[in-house]
């Protein structure tokens, strides 16, 4: 039996357990730091701990997950750190938030929505295939840390075993967008994680999640901007309900389009259209884990009327180009400044139910 019973039609919960400058900037305010490691190197272990508590209790509600459905989303795509279950390091502490991800599991349920777990950090870090490649994100230390690959396979282990026959769990993610290596010319490589770790770490953790979960859960793993290097990759009969998730946006400088002209759109969608046949010509079916209405508004003259009409053609055209992917999740529910490109209440509530659906 498939995990995909209907099409999905999700957001994500960005920066509830990973903590995003960009999604909750007051959580950051005043201290400098711009990530996780910084700002409890900055506030000192017990006021982040507290900091972190008030934020995991108070910025996802079962509010919106009424909220939510009530606007036609089917599913949503949970990011956890790899410290989900807690951690004590030398000189980080990290306070566990798997009481809050059961919270969502049990609120998922009552609304008749799915989860899709997905592991979203490691230790030392695995990159992020989103960004661009001179951004410091895309550093890729995991696959050369003594027990990076332990302590990942761990923590899905205990996710299975934890939710593994909740109703409400749609899958879990193994690993969310890492840079991989790959072939530049004929002798050099790009910086990342070379492709056969991340093959045989795919595969292990298939073994394990698989073995603490029904085969109607799916299993998903990310193209990491390469669709096409997937080929003939778990094609045994043995590997069952198992989904590619591809990223699609077009706001980098390599992806940027320029949405108030109609090329500018065409292309975006083509490029869409393209990479999901690319990935399900890899005999996968294919989910959209991320996408946005990010792009280029060129004239600087575009009103702010303006800018959501043209937002609104860009998001219906790109929800049309994702036909052929088993669903889409946007990137993402909420933000604190409600940024319209990037927050679903601004950017898909004022969408017909049927456009979404």
């Amino acid at each position: 039996m498939s995990g995909l019973k209907e099409r999905i039609r999700g957001v994500n919960l960005s920066g509830w357990f990973i903590l995003e400058p960009w999604v909750t900037p007051s959580l950051f305010a005043a201290t400098g730091a711009t990530n996780e490691t910084e700002l409890q190197q900055v506030l000192g272990s017990a006021e982040y701990s507290e900091r972190l508590r008030r934020h995991y209790e108070t910025f996802v509600s079962e509010f919106d997950f009424n909220r939510m459905a009530a606007i036609g989303f089917n599913a949503v795509r949970l990011p956890v750190p790899w410290h989900v279950f807690g951690s004590q390091g030398d000189s980080l502490a990290h306070i566990p938030a798997i009481d809050y991800v059961d919270r969502a599991m049990e609120w998922a349920a009552k609304y008749d929505m799915r989860v899709l777990l997905d592991l979203a950090t490691v230790p030392g870090g695995q990159g992020d295939s989103n960004e661009g490649a001179t951004t410091p994100e895309t550093a890729a230390d995991w696959h050369s840390t003594s027990n990076g690959r332990h302590v990942a396979l761990n923590v899905l282990d205990n996710l299975a075993e934890r939710y593994g026959s909740h109703d409400a769990l749609l899958g879990i993610e193994l690993l969310d967008s890492p840079v991989m290596s790959v072939r530049r010319g004929l002798f050099n490589m790009t910086e990342g994680i070379p492709s056969h770790y991340l093959r045989n770490y795919y595969r292990d953790a298939y073994e394990l999640v698989r073995a603490r979960m029904g085969d109607n859960k799916l299993v998903v793993f990310s193209a990491s901007g390469h669709p096409e290097m997937w080929k003939r990759f778990m094609s045994g009969s043995k590997y069952r309900n198992v989904c590619m998730d591809v990223h699609l946006y077009h706001y980098r400088d390599d992806t940027a389009v320029d949405i108030t002209s109609p090329q500018g759109i065409s292309q975006a969608v083509a490029r869409n259209r393209r990479l999901i046949r690319t990935a399900r010509s890899c005999g996968f079916p294919v989910l959209v884990g991320e996408w946005s209405a990010a792009a280029v508004l060129s004239s600087s003259s575009v009103t702010p009327e303006g800018r959501a009409a043209y937002e609104r053609v860009f998001i219906s055209s790109e929800l049309a180009s994702f036909a052929e992917a088993a669903g889409w999740f946007f990137q993402t529910w909420k933000t604190e400044k409600r940024i319209p490109s990037w927050d679903a209440r601004v950017a898909l509530a004022p969408l017909e139910r049927a456009m979404i659906d």
